[in-house]
């Protein structure tokens, strides 16, 4: 009897542990599906969608409508700009008038722009006086954001130019006038204009120097 009675509390032990077991980890297998499901749909629209891998965000907090993620089509004529140099001096894309023009948007704090510099180094070698090239300054901070949210300034595009070696015009566009009128939302982000400054290709993101390379042989004829 005393056999009987241990066997019978022994299955009854089991049995609750059962019960516990599947009161607990059935729920958490419910709730692990879910956000399974869940998780991938939602949070690429609570987070926003990414710049592309080789391009830096303009900052969020200064995102006006104006500068959400767009472009200038392909086929529009280009905004006309007036903005000054590093030596003192103001370049207006009228000024550019009957060629090609490599209008190449930045950031003197962006990585992606600074790796980018060489690369357009190489252009304005390659094409000399065939192609204009020139850079605008489109963002509110210096060169050392994010660790410094100091306000840009003149002597930030100055040092971008010697620390890389810059060939190029760098224009300084303070008000951010040129950057908002070209939609600006990422850097580096570069039109390519044809003699008649008219869109013929947006590269958001840094692109290697056989990619102008294409473009620009396409706008030249050769």
């Amino acid at each position: 009897m005393a056999r009987a009675r241990a066997k019978k509390r022994k299955t009854q032990r089991s049995r609750s542990s059962a019960r516990a077991w599947r009161k607990w980890v059935i729920p958490a297998v419910v709730v692990f599906f879910i956000l399974a499901l869940v998780v991938p749909t939602v949070l690429p629209g609570l987070i926003g969608n990414p710049a592309p891998a080789s391009s830096s965000a303009l900052p969020t907090e200064d995102m006006g409508e104006s500068q959400q993620r767009s472009v200038l089509e392909v086929g529009a004529a280009a905004p006309d700009f007036s903005l000054e140099d590093t030596e003192g001096g103001t370049v207006s894309l009228d000024s550019l008038a009957g060629k090609p023009v490599v209008v190449a948007f930045f950031a003197p704090w962006c990585p992606h722009c600074q790796d980018e510099a060489p690369r357009l180094n190489e252009i304005h070698a390659q094409y000399g006086d065939r192609v204009h090239i020139v850079s605008i300054s489109a963002t509110p901070y210096g060169k050392d954001y994010p660790a410094d949210r100091r306000h840009i300034t003149a002597g930030d595009i100055e040092w971008f130019q010697k620390e890389y070696d810059v060939t190029y015009p760098l224009l300084f566009d303070p008000s951010l006038q040129v950057a908002s009128a070209y939609q600006i939302a990422s850097f580096p982000t570069t039109y390519l204009l044809d003699s008649d400054h008219k869109v013929v290709e947006v590269f958001e993101g840094g692109r290697p120097v056989a990619d102008f390379q294409q473009v620009l042989d396409r706008i030249l004829g050769e």
